[in-house]
């Protein structure tokens, strides 16, 4: 059991403290090397004991998770022990249906907005645990609507709003379920050209032709056989873009496949979310982000579906 499902439970069955700093001696076992044990900021709630329903145990929890954190202190929290919470939270609310998360989060927002120093505290948690590099999982809508309520607080800190403001553009850009934004790209030619959604599944590779990962992608799909005659046969766009390339990026795409298309951008990385390289999408036939942050085997797995519905 890894640490992630561990404090879990331990949240929803109250079977041990959802504290890394809590484990007992009979847990030893679930501590991971080199992870950093921290107190909890306050005790995690509990779910009832007569809540028999996973799902209701976790949409208890995203309602009243944050009930113990005193909202009216107006010092800074230690924000290791803010991070700690939020990742509890999170992965809670992975499993607990999405009107209940917004619900709980919109008052967790607006109870925030009378102390500017935790409101922007718990954007930096956010980001830290479900956004940004460190992060074990990403939540890309849970993230988005956090930076959406922050934002709109005229207390949230003028200095700190820029990179908020981009990052919740390139979600809003690029999120699950949405007709992601058009971009213009150059092709290898030096033709210029614009990218937006058609009515053909495509799926988008925000790479580098010299990243090891990037390659090892590209011979995936040209060596699978139903994937390579799905795009011969126009059922399935490639599009391989590189963000901010380099001078000399044609010559490093000579052996890229002549039916996939290929191009640089170097205003891609500032619209679309891009976190990291390869950084895939799959776009369905009506034009919408059916998926994206998946690795190639995944992508070819749902394009090839989209097609064969």
């Amino acid at each position: 059991m890894n640490i992630k499902t561990w404090l879990l439970s331990a949240a929803l069955l109250g079977s041990a403290s959802a504290s890394y700093a809590q484990v007992d001696n009979d847990s030893t076992s679930l501590i991971e090397p080199g992870v950093m044990y921290v107190d909890p900021l306050f005790e995690y709630p509990i779910a009832p004991e007569e809540l028999t329903s996973f799902t209701d145990k976790c949409d208890w929890l995203a309602e009243n998770f944050w009930n113990p954190l005193d909202l009216k202190n107006k010092d800074a929290v230690d924000q290791n022990k803010l991070n700690h919470a939020f990742k509890v939270y999170a992965t809670t609310c992975q499993y607990a249906n999405k009107d209940k998360v917004t619900g709980a989060i919109d008052k967790l927002m607006k109870n925030m907005q009378k102390n500017p120093t935790l409101l922007f505290q718990i954007t930096k948690a956010a980001e830290e645990t479900v956004y940004g590099p460190r992060a074990e999982f990403w939540i890309d809508e849970l993230y988005a609507h956090i930076l959406r309520s922050a934002l709109a607080s005229k207390k949230f800190p003028n200095g700190k709003r820029a990179k908020y403001e981009q990052q919740l553009k390139q979600l809003d850009n690029s999120m699950i379920g949405k007709t992601p934004a058009r971009f213009d790209f150059v092709r290898a030619n030096g033709e210029p050209a614009q990218y937006f959604p058609m009515a053909t599944p495509t799926i988008i590779i925000f790479g580098d032709p010299e990243c090891d990962e990037c390659r090892m992608g590209k011979l995936r799909m040209q060596s699978n056989v139903d994937f390579s005659k799905a795009v011969a046969a126009g059922k399935i766009n490639i599009l391989f873009i590189i963000p901010d390339a380099e001078s000399d990026w044609q010559e490093k795409i000579a052996d890229f496949p002549k039916n996939w298309t290929v191009g640089a951008s170097d205003t891609v990385a500032d619209i679309y979310d891009i976190r990291e390289v390869p950084e895939i999408y799959v776009i369905d036939s009506e034009g919408k982000v059916v998926n994206k942050h998946i690795g190639v085997v995944n992508a070819m797995s749902a394009a090839l579906s989209l097609i064969n519905k």
